[in-house]
């Protein structure tokens, strides 16, 4: 297991035997301290969600025709107290007032939507959704992370982001056609526009839609979350994955991502920030067999290397791999002996997909929350910090949304 000097660590027996990558704190140019806000602990979850796209015996029969399996996991940031030391308990500094928010209504379609999909837990700030057009020939996949500055305001960070989902995949579920991500969040963001039970908020968003018809994968991003794309390597004889396909992060500056906002007259702020779906970063590529597509919030993004981090952040024997990889070397080699050992009679290639991506997502998560609760390693959100000469060792605590989709 990793080790923390935090007190709080989710227990997780098999972390030991994930490689790690080495590297050493980086130095940052001015030091200044940056509040970590975190929010009540709720436990791990993951759900698999196979999407019932055309059988592998129609895809055999057409090349262009494919299947995609999908599961996804998340987990929300634990508590202040649990994360304060002794000295930060003794303070008699007054705490700032909060007016409490005003939650998702449990009986509301919002509210059984978002039970639905997690499933009785708890994903935080974030949202996540994964949705099939009627003749299931495409699916939407999609996150949300909700700006925390607004529960100040009295208002749930939450809400926008889960209505922003909601909307998202009611749009999609019923259109022959699925329309284009960028469509789609512009229904979604319209929708919350009017709503008015949505009083405020903003949120980050990655939709992407997988066509299991024609082979094709299109994006739209606002913001950090983002999407890494991979495909097995040609010339491996392991099948290794190589990123093919990835996001860029959209940001005003350090910390500040783009983000999609409903914002009352009277809370309007100067230098207030306001994105639109047409502001979004759009991508289209080919979706092939083999492939995996790993949507997440930037809880793990700021948390696990996706790609090599700077030379001077590494040391001399540090892996020539990025992080995010070696995880998938390793889950690929456990899994292989795994289903070897316990797959059912009449098993097909979509089966052992599915609890592939379903270990994938489960184990991603859990990953990124064990580099949040440690300094002994450097994340890439301690790398960014230190390009803006912030001291910021270690990983940063978020809620965290992931959905892993496979192409078979």
């Amino acid at each position: 297991m990793i080790p923390s000097s935090r007190s709080w660590r989710p227990g997780y027996a098999t972390a030991g035997t994930l490689k790690r990558m080495v590297a050493p704190t980086a130095v940052a140019r001015a030091p200044k301290p940056i509040t970590r806000v975190l929010a009540p602990v709720r436990p791990l979850h993951s759900a698999p969600t196979p999407s019932p796209t055309p059988s592998a015996a129609t895809a055999a029969a057409d090349p262009k025709k494919m299947k995609i399996v999908t599961a996804y996991a998340f987990a929300a940031k634990p508590r202040e107290t649990e994360e304060a030391g002794d000295d930060e308990k003794s303070t008699t500094e007054a705490p700032r007032p909060v007016v409490p928010p005003r939650a998702i209504d449990p009986m509301s379609d919002l509210g059984l939507w978002r039970a639905k999909m997690l499933k009785g837990g708890d994903a935080g700030e974030d949202a996540l959704m994964v949705a099939n057009s009627p003749d299931q020939s495409t699916v939407l996949l999609g996150v949300a992370d909700g700006v925390g500055g607004w529960m100040e305001s009295g208002v749930d960070p939450s809400l926008y982001s889960n209505a922003l989902m909601h909307y998202a995949a009611q749009f999609a579920e019923r259109h022959s056609t699925m329309p284009t991500p960028q469509a789609i969040l512009q229904h979604a963001f319209d929708q919350v526009a009017q709503n008015p039970d949505i009083e405020a908020g903003s949120s980050t968003a990655c939709l992407l839609r997988l066509d299991a018809s024609t082979g094709c994968m299109s994006c739209a991003n606002v913001g950090d979350s983002g999407f890494v794309h991979l495909r097995p390597d040609p010339t491996s004889p392991e099948g290794r994955m190589q990123v093919v396909n990835s996001s860029a992060p959209q940001l005003y500056g350090f910390n500040c991502p783009y983000q999609l906002a409903k914002v009352p007259t009277s809370m309007l702020q100067p230098g207030s920030l306001t994105n639109y779906p047409s502001d979004a970063s759009l991508h289209e590529v080919d979706l092939q067999r083999g492939d995996l597509v790993l949507v997440m919030t930037d809880g793990f993004l700021d948390n696990v290397h996706c790609k090599l981090p700077p030379k001077e952040s590494l040391t001399p024997d540090a892996p020539q791999r990025p992080e995010l990889l070696q995880l998938i070397d390793m889950l690929q080699d456990k899994h292989r002996e795994h289903w070897a050992k316990t797959k059912k009679a009449g098993a097909t290639a979509a089966d052992e997909k599915q609890d592939f991506a379903n270990v994938v997502a489960s184990t991603l998560m859990q990953y990124a929350r064990l580099c949040q609760m440690t300094e002994e390693k450097v994340s890439p959100f301690q790398i960014d910090a230190a390009r803006h000469g912030i001291h910021y060792p270690g990983g940063k605590i978020d809620d965290i949304a992931l959905i892993c989709a496979a192409a078979v």
